[in-house]
């Protein structure tokens, strides 16, 4: 059986009952190729097992105000707006308005 981040109810279930027989730690992780580590985790917690949902980071902006910023980005985009130029872009279109 490989090894995964989670375990199942069907895998948990196999531990405890073997804990139950009488097996060892070590015993019941060869048996199921799970580490000692996790097996221990499973038998020592007083909760059931539950595999922890994955921690991010929260959003900055809510979803409808992440819609409205991507209109607002998209619409300057259609009137042409380039955001910021570099000095040296600066330098350049002045030189072009100069020569026409």
């Amino acid at each position: 059986m490989p090894k995964a981040s989670y375990l199942s109810n069907e895998e948990v279930s196999k531990i405890l009952h073997l804990k139950l027989l009488g097996k060892t730690i070590k015993e019941v992780s060869k048996l199921l190729n799970h580490s000692k580590s996790m097996i221990y985790l499973v038998l020592t917690r007083k909760t059931p097992y539950e595999p922890k949902p994955h921690s991010s980071r929260p959003r900055a902006t809510d979803i409808r105000s992440y819609r409205r910023i991507q209109r607002m980005a998209s619409s300057q985009k259609l009137l042409g707006f380039t955001g910021c130029k570099s000095p040296k872009t600066l330098f350049i279109d002045e030189l072009l308005n100069l020569v026409i």
